[in-house]
């Protein structure tokens, strides 16, 4: 219908590495592993060299996405903030998740920011999927959630581990093939659906290749990267976990072409716009090596880091249209960017009042030269966080004093143009916000792109340093660390 905004399809890999899709052509002394269908959202769309998740993990990531903001302004949220699949449906978009909830796990102790609780609380009409952060670590679970309600899983209540599930995949239920399916199945019926039924959000949030196991709730153990079929890649003489790895990005870009076909099929293609991109940077969890394949492409660090391999995400865009085929962009942007970027593509306005950090990088999809942010900024300390460990209450360990579930005192990462700085922790650990007295590491992003040269004490890096401490003082920023 003329006029109509087009569809917004939000494609979620999990700790996908920013050198794991063979479209970056990173080099790997074990080769690169095959991902053709992601390849041909580059191939088609727009990919970028400097496009970022929201946090080093998962759930903080996925918030600073559904909100606009950086992890710094979380803290103290008000309950009632605007939420991106709450301002779509508002807007007449019809909005639907399946998959990995996080951050939306259900209600959490006070005093937390943000009403988060389960999708269809968070502004999801349709929802299908694993609602817990730590349990949804198990990709053969006894059940998942459909909507508000749990439905079992009978078949994963059999005797199940790596052996028994690669053997007979089609005796078991693989949480990677139920939320393809789910999604497959809904845009198959909105292929007869009228054509005046309302656009379409629909986040498809896959729990791989984050390392996982063939446990049972309450337990969530991770033993690897369980994949129903090795992809040929058991042939190779690599240690078992590097195979199940590296099968584990292939399936993951076999159903994401899968997923892709069904948007063809249905003829909602050229009127949809894709977005995929990974909540974080590689993982280097479960017995796997993020050096094994190069998953960060050379960037230093990786999940739980605030470097570079901790935080960029190998993102692409598909506009039909309007997005240059196998165009590729350097301007920088980062999750608190796709609120402001969905609503302009669905032409709705700003939510009244309130304070994004995030800006839309339309007019980067459009073709067209976008300055650098003024600033990006991350949160984090540094240990094995919550959103990884599930205690025995099943209750997950937040805290309320800014300090992680381990106590270890919270920093920051922030970037300024080509200066990345790095915070290890805040000095000032009483009100937990940047200060004067902060001991920051400072690289060139530019002519240093692994961050392999601390220059804050070299040449004009005090100064530069100095001047970045004092804007971000002037921010209001909190340096808490958030959901961890």
């Amino acid at each position: 219908m003329a006029g109509t905004p087009p569809n917004l399809l939000w494609i979620m890999a999990d700790d996908l590495g920013a050198g794991e899709p063979s479209f970056t052509k990173t080099h790997s002394a074990h080769g690169r592993i095959s991902t053709p269908a992601i390849d041909s959202l580059a191939k088609d769309g727009m990919r970028f060299t400097a496009a970022y998740a929201g946090y080093t993990v998962c759930a903080p990531s996925r918030a600073t996405l559904f909100t606009g903001r950086n992890s710094g302004r979380l803290a103290g949220a008000p309950a009632d903030w605007p939420l991106l699949p709450r301002l779509l449906r508002q807007g007449g978009f019809e909005t639907v998740a399946f998959g990995k909830s996080a951050p939306m796990d259900g209600p959490q102790p006070a005093p937390q920011p943000l009403a988060w609780g389960l999708p269809t609380d968070f502004g999801f009409e349709t929802y299908a999927g694993q609602t817990n952060q730590a349990l949804c670590h198990n990709m053969y679970p006894l059940s998942y959630t459909v909507q508000n309600t749990s439905v079992p899983l009978p078949l994963n209540t059999q005797v199940k581990g790596r052996a028994e599930c690669m053997r007979h995949p089609e005796r078991f239920n693989y949480t990677t093939d139920l939320f393809a399916d789910h999604a497959i199945e809904w845009l198959r019926a909105r292929a007869g659906a009228a054509a005046s039924a309302r656009p379409f959000f629909l986040y498809l949030s896959f729990t791989v290749p984050h390392a996982g196991g063939w446990g049972s709730a309450p337990e969530a153990p991770e033993q690897g990267n369980p994949v129903p079929t090795d992809l040929g890649y058991g042939k190779e003489d690599w240690p078992i976990v590097e195979r199940d790895h590296a099968a584990s990005v292939g399936y993951l870009d076999f159903k994401v072409g899968r997923v892709l076909a069904a948007l063809r099929e249905a003829r909602l293609e050229e009127r949809t716009v894709v977005f995929l991109a990974s909540d974080n940077g590689a993982h280097n969890e479960g017995g796997h090596s993020v050096r094994f394949f190069n998953s960060t492409g050379g960037l230093r660090g990786f999940k739980r880091s605030y470097y570079e391999g901790g935080v960029r995400s190998p993102s692409l865009v598909r506009w039909p249209g309007v997005v240059a085929p196998g165009s590729v962009s350097s301007t920088p942007w980062a999750f608190w960017d796709v609120l402001p970027t969905m609503l302009e593509i669905a032409r709705l306005p700003p939510p009244s009042g309130a304070i994004l950090d995030g800006r839309s990088i339309v007019p980067t999809l459009r073709g067209h030269e976008q300055p650098p942010p003024p600033y990006m900024y991350w949160t984090w300390r540094g240990t094995v966080g919550w959103d990884e460990r599930l205690p025995s209450n099943g209750t997950l360990p937040f805290r309320t004093d800014g300090r992680s579930a381990s106590g270890t005192p919270p920093g920051y990462a922030v970037r300024v143009g080509e200066w990345k700085g790095v915070v290890h922790a805040c000095v000032d650990q009483e009100k937990q916000v940047p200060s004067a007295d902060d001991v920051m590491e400072l690289y060139n992003l530019t002519a240093d792109p692994y961050e392999a040269s601390n220059v804050a004490t070299e040449g004009d890096g005090p100064t530069i340093v100095r001047s970045i401490k004092a804007f971000l003082v002037k921010q209001s920023l909190s340096c808490a660390c958030w959901q961890c």
